[in-house]
């Protein structure tokens, strides 16, 4: 895209990205003033690019302040990686027409983002033309990707029934175009408005995107849905996206929660006594997407979860927008044979736990069967605010850290001050604060008093 005016417009349809063409010969070209509109946890800006080097794509990339590089030329898995040592996220174009144009993606494995698949054409990209989609059952590769080519208004049915497990979402580019690189927002939003499938609606699952995005010093927070108060849950929502949380998860209250400590069991009897229940909480989150941007996690037990109906459970966190989910008494062997395929279907990431008793071999295996993070749970003990982790603790986040695991690691269960957050940062790419902020809401006048008091102890 090209037109500010055009770009705010497709902006506002709440799309995830917007691509940014720098490829001379394109008529699509963006040219070289400044993109002047800012990214964040809304959309991201992507810079398309054909045969650059790599001093003029860090140089674009800087200039325009680009959050991913779309490679469309014949740059080598080499030039990726070159790229990503300095901290640029790709996304690698392919272009389709059979099985074998797959075959290339297996030398890209670890070294971009995102995988696009387009239309194989004797031009870069932007023909129309649609291939096969069929074609991508044989991928089976790890890096999540893109479906482009060819799609247009009339394609909303073959996009519902089209599936695969590495879908991320879809590029809708030259088919709603009314001329190159000017969109046309009411075709779009016209889509969009009938885009039915809840699992891929706006591009992909926001979990993906935050991880891909960032890789370090993420802050997530837990809170209780109907606590202090039964309709707080969307306000507090609002203002931890308003200072920078970057990932929440909502506490589903239950009368027996086993892995909590007496601040979060306190928080759940209160928030089941104000009238809480799963079906109240879809109801609060029904409309959070016009408002909430940044990736939503419920967090509960079984119990709930199977009285509900995990299939309607599923169904239900798709339609609102939520993101993944957290079961912590769901046996893993009962969530591969059971559950796994449900939740894939509804594009949710579970998110296991594991402890400093969990063996290496278990965690291997958790890693091999989720996409999401694996929460690491600083000990065995229940959840609750700690000033310190002795050396026995880091010990442990240290030896986790060192297995090189697929999934990035998030850190909970004590962490309450700058000190521990500090030292899980070191060990992995964040952590997870419960009962610290559980108490906030608890002695603060309003959420946004309980948030800032929160950032303050944590030295922001």
């Amino acid at each position: 895209m090209k037109n500010p005016e055009n770009i705010s417009g497709v902006i506002g349809l709440g799309v995830n990205w917007i691509g940014f063409i720098f490829y001379e010969k394109s008529a699509r070209y963006f040219g070289d003033n400044p993109v002047s509109i800012s990214s964040g946890n809304t959309f991201k800006k992507i810079g398309v690019f054909v045969n650059a080097t790599c001093e003029q794509i860090l140089q674009t990339a800087t200039t325009h302040r680009l959050d991913y590089i779309q490679l469309h030329g014949d740059e080598t898995p080499e030039f990726c990686c070159q790229l990503q040592k300095q901290g640029i996220a790709i996304i690698k174009a392919f272009s389709i027409s059979s099985v074998k144009d797959l075959e290339k993606t297996s030398e890209y494995e670890g070294k971009a983002d995102y995988f696009l698949f387009d239309t194989k054409c004797e031009t870069y990209g932007g023909s129309g033309k649609s291939f096969d989609w069929s074609i991508l059952s044989a991928y089976e590769g790890k890096t999540p990707f893109l479906l482009s080519g060819g799609i247009n208004p009339q394609s909303i049915q073959t996009i519902n029934d089209f599936y695969h497990p590495q879908l991320a979402g879809i590029d809708l580019n030259s088919g709603f175009e009314i001329e190159p690189g000017l969109k046309d927002v009411q075709e779009l939003s016209d889509f969009l408005k009938n885009y039915n499938n809840q699992i891929k609606l706006f591009i992909m699952n926001r979990i993906t995107n935050l991880f891909n995005t960032k890789k370090l010093g993420i802050l997530s927070v837990y809170f209780t849905a109907g606590y202090p108060n039964l309709n707080d849950t969307t306000t507090i929502l609002k203002e931890l996206q308003a200072k920078g949380i970057d990932l929440v998860e909502i506490g589903i209250p239950f009368s027996d929660p086993m892995a909590d400590g007496p601040v979060i069991q306190q928080a759940a009897t209160q928030a089941l006594r104000n009238g809480m229940s799963l079906k109240k909480l879809f109801e609060q989150l029904n409309d959070i997407r016009k408002e909430i941007h940044i990736p939503l996690i419920l967090m509960g037990y079984l119990n709930p979860v199977m009285q509900y109906g995990f299939e309607n459970f599923c169904r239900d966190c798709a339609k609102v927008g939520i993101d993944g989910m957290i079961i912590p008494d769901l046996p893993f062997a009962d969530y591969i044979s059971e559950y796994k395929a449900i939740a894939e279907q509804y594009n949710l990431k579970m998110i296991m736990l594991i402890t400093p008793e969990t063996s290496e071999e278990r965690i291997h295996q958790i890693d091999t069967n989720t996409d999401g993070f694996i929460y690491m749970v600083s000990s065995a003990a229940t959840t609750g605010a700690q000033q310190s982790f002795d050396e026995q603790k880091q010990a442990y986040f240290s030896r986790i850290n060192n297995m090189a695991l697929r999934n990035s690691l998030l850190v909970g269960f004590g962490i309450s001050n700058k000190a521990t957050l500090d030292a899980v940062n070191t060990y992995s790419s964040g952590g997870i604060i419960g009962s610290k902020f559980i108490q906030l809401l608890q002695s603060e006048t309003t959420p946004e008093k309980a948030v800032d008091k929160l950032l303050e102890v944590l030295g922001f």
